[in-house]
């Protein structure tokens, strides 16, 4: 956090405007968009320098290149945001009592802990959707990925429109920095990827990198989730009554509609995971390769 390259200290919620915003945290965004933008031409242009054609596999070499710019995203911002999760009082209080109704109204706001960690990276992530979004041509866009391709965008814009409210209002920025750290999920994602890609579906790197994919997403995104939904079951973070107690005259009239939200990637990632489950079950098996390849193509999606 100390080492953030953008202030953290000026979140304060002012002027409560949705203008206000998306100013205040887009102008930081910005930054990292243009530095994921730049990597993506950096790794490219080394690929060409290095004798790569148009194609590397089968695959774009813009393709390789996005998919190497997300790994060097992924690799910052997991760490990070998995240490903030732990030494943050609030956060980790909840995994401790497990959602218990103690811990739970601080997940909305600590009023003595400032949420330092979201943040910091909460722009840095922000600024990799948008510039995934300008590299959308870029994007492995096969017809058989239609699908997890329209949940990535659909995410990817409804992260843009709901995560900038959570730090600028420091309401519920706590949940943001846990989905962050999901990303640890998403690096193995891209790892097996590119093996596929190399045609190595049968090698024990991909098993291995199967095997940490599915058992980090059972762990992170579907057990993980229980304790955040029971945490929101004691302070449901919508409710109109819990934010005028931490804030005469209420936070913001989208609020409500904003922390909804919230839940919808738990039921997406309940659904993924059994998917992630039965397809590696049924690759170790030896016949599942098709549903293993459309459960992790899905669980892209946070």
């Amino acid at each position: 956090v100390a080492l953030s390259p953008h202030a953290i200290t000026d979140f304060s919620g002012q002027p409560p405007t949705v203008l206000g915003v998306y100013l205040k945290v887009f102008s930081k965004a910005w930054v990292y968009a243009a530095v994921f933008v730049l990597a993506w031409a950096l790794i490219n242009a080394a690929l060409k320098l290095l004798g790569f054609g148009d194609t590397i596999r089968g695959q774009r070499r813009g393709t390789w290149a996005l998919k190497s710019a997300m790994l060097l995203h992924h690799s910052l911002v997991t760490p990070l945001a998995l240490v903030g999760i732990f030494e943050d009082p609030a956060t980790s209080a909840m995994y401790r009592c497990f959602g218990c109704a103690d811990a739970a109204p601080l997940m909305n706001r600590d009023p003595s802990h400032p949420p330092l960690a979201a943040r910091a990276l909460t722009p840095v992530t922000l600024g990799y959707f948008i510039g995934d979004l300008l590299l959308l041509s870029q994007w492995s866009l096969a017809k058989s990925g239609a699908v997890e391709n329209g949940l990535m965008l659909l995410h990817h814009i409804a992260s843009l429109l709901v995560w900038p409210a959570a730090i600028y209002f420091d309401w519920v920025a706590r949940y943001v920095i846990i989905m962050l750290s999901y990303e640890f999920t998403s690096f193995w994602l891209v790892v097996m990827w590119m093996l596929s890609a190399l045609n190595m579906k049968k090698s024990l790197l991909y098993y291995a990198g199967g095997g940490i994919f599915t058992l980090s997403f059972v762990v992170m995104r579907v057990l993980g989730a229980i304790p955040q939904l029971i945490a929101m079951w004691h302070a449901p973070p919508w409710s109109l009554e819990l934010e005028h107690r931490a804030q005469p005259g209420g936070i913001h009239p989208w609020c409500s509609f904003f922390c909804c939200s919230l839940v919808l990637p738990h039921m997406m990632n309940f659904f993924w995971g059994w998917k992630v489950v039965t397809g590696f079950v049924g690759v170790m098996l030896g016949g599942g390769g098709k549903k293993a390849k459309a459960a992790t193509n899905g669980s892209k999606s946070d």
